[in-house]
């Protein structure tokens, strides 16, 4: 059989195809990660870790198989317990930001450095978590709501009020006692029960002042984690982190809670990358369940050796994925994936000087966002703010809320006007990030605040209407008059209308807006809200502290519902309302049938109260 002739060209190109196609067949596929099961683990076996020290050295160290723990952090949960020595852990002991250092016996993993042993430990006894377990509990859907203890609107906005609100809704964090005879089965020398209890976990913080900072770390501290001051290490436009490669096993890692002019983030080690997804720690973060918090790298600065708890100094680099799961065995996060973080600006005028603008990156969570938020605000007012002595704060601002708008306008006074003023911003976020009607995206916060180390008040003197017999229907004056911070009086005029066939004895209420506020309060909570932008418009309608606020009122018995007063309700409506599912109902004794307000160029204070009788026409 005869073929026509090729041609050098279509030769080759033949010849190319072939070996392309020999190369595609003979491409090896991604290795599935080689693990060692706690099956074969056996006591006196000799195992190897990795972990990242000072300047960020990758060292590596031994573990000494002294057996496994059952049952002792969970049902059906294990530890394997070991010994480590090399890299000066002899003399430093298990450190804090070891967390999820792995270590390997004959190349396979077999799980994460995570957990250390009672105090002033004689040798570094660390707990290792399985990887499997790690695997487990991260494979998970990473979507979904966690169920958080709704907010309170009556919350008093104070930082005690913030921080007991944000540990009542973290799990314990407390250890673990091991029994001495199960210790002694492994050869363990104890003669008391010892806590194993997960590694410290360091939380590197820079750019806070000192007040703020230390309240900072007290409430982080009494969730278990090791606050420690460092350098900033990446704004939220670049890096100072110098380390461009990819992640690997036994690379510090970093998990931000603010970046920007405040930089807050928890450090650890990863245990395991495997194409975009990594595990790290080998314990919880906070055991948030689903989450969406920017993962970072991290450079270990030094390692601090002390006989109590030795810890890593971190520094947080570039953003390289988010960490989308924290579990009780790990955190598990997903490369290459951008996290959700709220813009936040605030611009300072301070005593008259020039402004100063301060931007955040905060990281979007129900739990943490608004204590970030309250700390990055509260941060910029201690900073350029006299921390004692009484002073004014002027908050204007707002909040995008999915479709919503959130107002943030105010002003506060007194020795409590700074930590007020912070907590007024984060109080309506909490508000609405834990209520459980859905999962709104909130978009910027931009914050303009004004101070001065001086209070700046006006009280209310005096209130009366010059007309002595009104009748129904007819429009009164009233007059208040008011003097403020210098000692000026001030006369304001209000006309108001009364109802054509208004009866028996009105009250016309003079209430300065902090103190309606806290009236109000105590009728309207989260629950009566259907939406969140019902929920927004409900929080939209807190009183404001530079002003007064006249209400026409009379006794009548009713309900507000849903967020909406329903005066003069007759008594079976009362009790079908009480009965009806998805209702929120509660106790109203008068009906507003008016409102009006009275401005002040400073802290609206006093209240007054005039009753009315008009005459029947």
């Amino acid at each position: 059989m005869l073929f026509p002739a090729s041609s050098p060209s279509r030769l080759r190109r033949s010849v190319l195809l072939v070996a392309l196609a020999v190369l595609l067949c003979v491409a090896p596929v991604p290795a599935r990660l080689a693990t060692f099961p706690v099956s074969e683990i056996r006591r006196g076996q000799v195992a190897e870790g990795l972990t990242r020290m000072e300047g960020g050295e990758q060292v590596r160290f031994k573990a000494h198989v002294l057996g496994v723990l059952d049952g002792v952090v969970g049902p059906r949960r294990q530890v394997i317990l070991a010994r480590l020595e090399g890299a000066g852990l002899e003399n430093t002991g298990v450190i804090a930001g070891m967390s999820g250092s792995p270590v390997y016996i004959d190349g396979r993993l077999v799980g994460a450095v995570a957990y250390s042993m009672g105090q002033f430990p004689k040798a570094p006894i660390a707990g290792i978590t399985p990887i499997a377990e790690m695997q487990d509990a991260t494979s998970m859907p990473a979507a979904g709501l966690r169920a958080v203890a709704a907010w309170p609107l009556d919350t008093t906005l104070t930082p005690e009020a913030l921080r007991e609100a944000f540990l009542a809704s973290l799990p314990g964090r407390d250890g673990i006692a091991v029994p001495a005879s199960a210790l002694r089965n492994l050869g363990v020398e104890s003669t008391s029960s010892p806590l194993l209890r997960p590694i410290s976990t360091p939380l590197s913080m820079s750019g806070f002042a000192p007040g703020i900072g230390r309240w900072l770390a007290d409430t982080l501290g009494e969730a278990g984690f090791a606050p420690v001051s460092a350098g900033a290490g990446a704004s939220a436009g670049g890096a100072a982190v110098a380390d461009g490669g990819p992640l690997q096993p036994g690379d510090a890692v970093g998990v931000s809670l603010v970046r920007g002019d405040l930089s807050l983030g928890a450090t650890g080690t990863v245990t395991s990358v495997e194409g975009t997804r990594v595990l790290a720690f080998g314990h919880p973060f906070f055991n948030l369940g689903p989450a969406q918090l920017p993962m970072t790298r991290a450079q270990v600065v030094a390692v601090v050796p002390s006989l109590l708890n030795s810890i890593k100094l971190a520094q947080l680099g570039d953003v390289v994925g988010v960490m989308d799961q924290d579990r009780a065995t790990a955190i598990g996060g997903t490369l290459g994936v951008t996290p959700r973080t709220i813009p936040l600006t605030v611009s300072l005028r301070a005593n008259g000087s020039a402004a100063r603008t301060f931007a955040f990156e905060v990281s979007e969570d129900q739990l943490f966002s608004p204590l970030i938020v309250y700390a990055a605000v509260a941060n910029v007012l201690q900073s350029y703010q006299r921390e004692i002595g009484a002073s004014t704060v002027r908050l204007a601002g707002s909040a995008q809320v999915g479709a919503s708008v959130l107002r943030l306008d105010n002003v506060f006074g007194g020795d409590g006007a700074v930590a007020t003023a912070a907590a007024s911003v984060a109080a309506p976020l909490a508000a609405v990030l834990r209520s459980d009607l859905g999962t709104p995206r909130l978009g910027p916060i931009a914050l303009t605040l004004d101070t001065e180390e001086r209070q700046r008040s006006t009280r209310l003197d005096r209130a009366w209407i010059a007309e002595p017999r009104p009748r129904a229907g007819d429009t009164i004056t009233l007059r208040a008059e008011t003097r403020n911070f210098r000692s000026t009086p001030q006369l304001h005029t209000l006309s108001i209308a009364l109802p054509p066939g208004a009866t028996g004895t009105l009250q016309l209420q003079i209430i300065d807006g902090s103190t309606l506020a806290q009236l109000e309060g105590r009728r309207r909570t989260v629950e009566q809200a259907r939406s969140v932008d019902e929920l927004v418009g409900l929080l939209n309608q807190q009183r404001r502290g530079d002003r007064w606020y006249v209400r026409l009122v009379r006794p009548a018995a009713g309900s507000v519902v849903n967020g909406r007063d329903l005066p003069a309700l007759p008594g079976s409506v009362l009790q079908v309302l009480g009965a009806t599912p998805g209702v929120v109902a509660t106790s109203l004794d008068q009906d507003v049938l008016g409102e009006w307000e009275i401005p002040a160029d400073a802290v609206a204070t006093g209240q007054r109260t005039i009753a009315i009788t008009p005459l029947v026409p």
